[in-house]
């Protein structure tokens, strides 16, 4: 019978998920779950959509990730090709996880509810540093390595999706939290883990035969007089059925001792307890024809899993219907950049769109024929982020108004943009203006108020069109009118290209951006709208200037000084910093590359040790035109 979930669309739909590249992941992990997860999936469709679908992707995601693993040299390559394999996902999932996103629509739907759940991702790394010794093949010498195993790769996974349970209960606290205050509670659950655990190493035995994998310990056997080389040649023998209903019984034990946390919503309840009688039914078809595990994975018996999951299928409905599901996940920043055509006249909207219509022309190459150097792919930062100091020392040093040297710091901008271009750059965020400027004399502030407008009209308003986009971080109070009013048209007239993405930080402070974005979040707990308990970094980030803004790769600062200026606290957390003593009016786009290959040779960690460096291949600066410095 088949089971009476309604269509993914219609579930995808419910939840909110229009985006295709993360409807096309669920929707795998979904298909995963249900091909070889047969009692998580008939347990998921006793879930509301929105932890039905999350369910999925930790399950799902996971499996995929363990196939790369586990699949026989037959099926998936080497050893070494299996493990470079396994270290590629896991390299892409770090750097999509700190985008927030992927391309690749499995890691999708995992970040997607690790982020949307507010989920430490932290459990993921630990599983995939026990999979990284599985690609080598694992076997257990004693029950208690058997258990450490177990303990690393499923009873995490268990407690993120009992703390998926929990908010689905109304309650904002981890399971470990929970566990911290009541005695006993951490042993319960990693006994409920081993007890599922090992009815799937009976249950998916004949699977795990064939690629040449004893999931047993070593100690069992021993015990029981079963060999090692039976069981890969499939040969049943007394011992090893015997052996096999021992364990069913122990693992029928360890079910039993399993108490159902009181404070659950009672749909939860349900979901639990066929969650358990599912599993005792698999103990039991284990134990009945323990010689057919070594050939074929044991069906559940069709009469009694119906018995178990329609009375479970119409109690959870109508708990659901009372007491309705009362968490929802939490939105993630969107890139909407903000519709500015209200207040609009209509020769202005006209102009907007004849910018907007504009062809779009490569970036011109520099004077000097200098070309960008050839990086391999992802070696390039994704983000930039550049204080560009040293204009008025510079024009000082020469006798002139600092004013000229803001005007000689926009052209060097103008150059580097080009170079970003060129290569390849995704972000590039500047310093343009902070909230200490304000305190500059006011010539100097009245020249700054000049150049930024003449700056973007350049780029939005001249003859060639770049395809790049702006963006502006920073508040409106004590901006001219003029200011604010070019910020907001070049955000309008470039919304719709895809190059490069410059932020212009004007008016900004780092500080005053967390502020203000605490205040928002805050305001938003008092009005009901988010659940204090459910506020992540994610959430958080919804509220900053530019929420969309990825995480910056390398932070770069020229004019000799060593420090960040509240520069982009938040997203510069774990960016690389270079400090060049030169001033900004003497950079061009040769010193942007020279950084970006700077970059490229530094090992980034994230706290993590690197499992397979790339040695970054490319033609130096040194061999073309090289800025002499």
């Amino acid at each position: 019978m088949s089971s009476p979930a309604a269509p993914p669309a219609w579930a995808y739909r419910r939840s909110g998920f229009h985006d295709p590249v993360l409807r096309r992941g669920y929707e795998a992990c979904r298909r995963a779950t249900q091909a070889t997860g047969e009692i998580e999936y008939a347990v998921s469709l006793l879930l509301p959509p929105p932890l039905r679908i999350a369910t999925w992707a930790l399950y799902g995601a996971v499996r995929a990730v363990d196939d790369l693993a586990d699949a026989a040299e037959s099926c998936a390559g080497t050893k070494a090709e299996r493990s470079e394999r396994l270290e590629a996902w896991i390299s892409a999932f770090d750097a999509d996880l700190r985008d927030g996103r992927s391309t690749d629509p499995v890691r999708h739907a995992l970040i997607h509810t690790i982020l949307t759940w507010n989920l430490p991702p932290g459990f993921l790394h630990t599983l995939f540093e026990e999979l990284r010794q599985d690609v080598h093949g694992r076997q257990f010498a004693t029950w208690q390595e058997w258990r450490r195993y177990n303990s690393l790769i499923n009873t995490p996974l268990v407690l993120r999706a009992g703390s998926l349970l929990l908010r689905a209960a109304g309650l904002s606290a981890e399971p470990e939290t929970i566990a911290a205050g009541v005695p006993d509670a951490a042993l319960a659950w990693q006994t409920a883990v081993d007890a599922i655990y090992l009815t799937d190493a009976l249950v998916d035995l004949s699977d795990d035969l064939g690629r040449g994998h004893v999931p047993l310990p070593q100690e069992a056997l021993d015990e029981a007089g079963v060999l090692r080389a039976d069981l890969l040649a499939r040969r049943s023998t007394p011992a090893f059925e015997e052996l096999v209903r021992c364990l069913a019984d122990r693992a029928r034990t360890w079910l039993d001792r399993i108490p159902l946390p009181p404070v659950l919503h009672p749909a939860v309840g349900i979901a639990l307890g066929a969650y358990l009688g599912l599993y005792r039914l698999r103990l039991k078809a284990a134990a009945d024809g323990p010689a057919a595990l070594l050939h074929h994975r044991p069906a559940l018996p069709r009469g009694a899993r119906l018995r178990l999951l329609l009375p479970a299928r119409a109690k959870a409905a109508l708990a659901w219907g009372l007491f309705p599901f009362p968490v929802q996940p939490c939105p993630l920043p969107q890139s909407a950049p903000a519709d500015t055509s209200e207040g609009l006249g209509w020769a202005e909207e006209v102009r907007s769109l004849a910018r907007q219509r504009r062809p779009i022309v490569p970036p011109t190459p520099h004077p000097s024929g200098a070309r960008p150097p050839q990086l391999p792919a992802g070696a390039v930062p994704r983000h930039v982020a550049i204080v560009m100091d040293g204009n008025g020392r510079w024009a000082t040093a020469r006798g002139l108004p600092r004013t000229d040297g803001h005007r000689a710091g926009a052209e060097t901008l103008i150059d580097v943009v080009h170079g970003a271009l060129e290569i390849g750059l995704n972000h590039l965020t500047v310093y343009a203006f902070s909230t200490e400027n304000w305190k500059r004399p006011a010539d100097e502030l009245q020249a700054l108020m000049y150049e930024i407008p003449q700056f973007l009209r350049r780029l939005t308003d001249g003859a060639e069109t770049l395809d790049v986009r702006v963006r502006w971080a920073g508040a409106r109070s004590r901006l001219p009118a003029d200011v604010i009013e070019t910020l907001v048209e070049a955000e309008r007239s470039t919304r719709d290209r895809t190059g490069l993405t410059l932020t212009m930080c004007v008016n900004y402070g780092g500080r005053a951006e967390i502020t203000a974005a605490a205040t928002k979040l805050a305001q938003e707990a008092v009005a009901g709208r988010i659940d204090p308990g459910s506020v992540s970094e994610h959430a958080f980030a919804r509220h900053l200037h530019v929420p969309e803004l990825p995480d910056v790769d390398l932070l770069l600062r020229t004019g000799g000084d060593q420090r960040t200026s509240n520069f982009l606290p938040w997203q510069a957390t774990y960016a690389e910093l270079l400090f060049l003593g030169t001033p900004w009016p003497e950079v061009d786009r040769r010193d942007l590359w020279h950084a970006i290959e700077q970059y490229a040779r530094r090992t980034r960690r994230y706290g993590s040790v690197p499992r397979i460096p790339a040695p970054v291949q490319h033609v130096p600066l040194s061999e073309q035109d090289a800025p002499a410095k």
